[in-house]
C-alpha cells in the first residue's frame, strides 16, 4: 500500500488522525500516535487563524460568480469541477437548441445551475474551516466511454426526436410561407446526432462480438486443454497395467 503523499513510497503507518496510509517520511509522533504532517499542519493553522467574516464587497463578488455555473469553483481554484460545471450548462443549452427540443431544456438547465449554485457556497463553508477541497470531476468521464450503447441509445434518441420536431416545425413554416434554408438548418444537428448514436452502437456491438468470441476461444482451450489431460492420465494408467 502506497503512501496518499508520496506514490511510490511504501505505507507504514496510518495516521492516528485522518485514517490515511502514510510513510515513515510523513510520519510525526505524538505521545506515542502517529500523525501525518498534513494533519498537523491543518490543526495548527485552524488554531492560530482567527476567521474573518467576508466583507460587503467580496460577498458580491461571490455571489455574482455563482451566478455563472461553475464560475465560483474555478475563483476558488478548483478549476476541474468549475470547467465541467461550465462546459456542461453551456453545451445542454447549445445542444437542445438545436435539436429543436427546448421544452427538455430545463430538465437539464435548471437542476445544473441551483446544483452548482449552492456547490459554491458549500465548498465555500469548507475551505473557510481550513479543510482541503479536492479539485475532482463530478461526472467521470470513463462512464461515457465504458458504456457506449446506452450513449449510443441516447444519442439516436435525441437525433430522431430532434428530427421530428424540425420537420414539424418546417411544415408550419411553409404552410405559412417559411424558408427552406431554416428547415435544413434546423435538421443538421439532429442528423449528426443520430449519425453518432449509430457510430457508438456499432462500436460497442463489435466490442460485444469481440468478447464473446474471445470467450469463446478460451473455453476451446480449456476444453482441449482437459481433454489432453484426460488423455494423459488414460496413457498413465494403460502403462501401469501394462507393467
Amino acid at each position: 500500500m502506497d503512501c496518499k503523499y508520496h506514490k511510490g513510497s511504501e505505507a507504514k503507518y496510518i495516521c492516528d488522525k485522518c485514517k490515511q496510509p502514510i510513510c515513515e517520511e510523513c510520519s510525526v509522533d505524538v505521545n506515542g500516535n502517529k500523525i501525518c504532517s498534513s494533519c498537523i499542519q491543518k490543526s495548527l493553522f485552524s488554531e492560530n487563524r482567527q476567521y474573518q467574516k467576508p466583507g460587503f464587497f467580496k460577498n458580491l463578488a461571490f455571489f455574482c460568480f455563482a451566478v455563472v455555473p461553475g464560475a465560483a469553483q474555478m475563483y476558488m481554484g478548483l478549476f476541474k469541477r468549475g470547467f465541467q460545471l461550465m462546459f456542461g450548462f453551456i453545451s445542454a443549452f447549445v445542444l437542445f437548441s438545436y435539436l429543436n427540443t427546448e421544452s427538455m431544456m430545463l430538465l437539464i438547465i435548471v437542476p445544473t445551475w441551483f446544483f452548482s449554485f449552492f456547490d459554491s457556497y458549500a465548498i465555500r463553508r469548507r475551505i473557510n474551516k481550513g479543510e482541503e477541497v479536492e479539485d475532482s470531476v463530478i461526472i467521470d468521464y470513463n462512464i461515457f466511454i465504458e458504456n457506449k450503447r446506452a450513449v449510443g441509445m441516447a444519442m439516436l434518441f435525441l437525433g430522431i426526436f430532434g428530427v421530428i420536431n424540425a420537420l414539424r416545425y418546417s411544415v408550419i413554416r411553409n404552410i405559412l410561407g417559411g424558408d427552406l434554408y431554416w428547415s435544413i438548418r434546423r435538421s443538421v444537428m439532429p442528423v449528426a446526432l443520430i449519425g453518432a448514436g449509430v457510430y457508438m452502437l456499432s462500436k460497442s456491438k463489435k466490442k460485444t462480438e469481440v468478447k464473446d468470441t474471445e470467450s469463446i476461444v478460451e473455453a476451446e482451450e480449456v476444453e482441449e486443454a482437459e481433454v489432453a489431460a484426460e488423455a494423459e492420465e488414460v496413457e498413465e494408467e494403460e502403462i501401469e497395467v501394462i507393467e
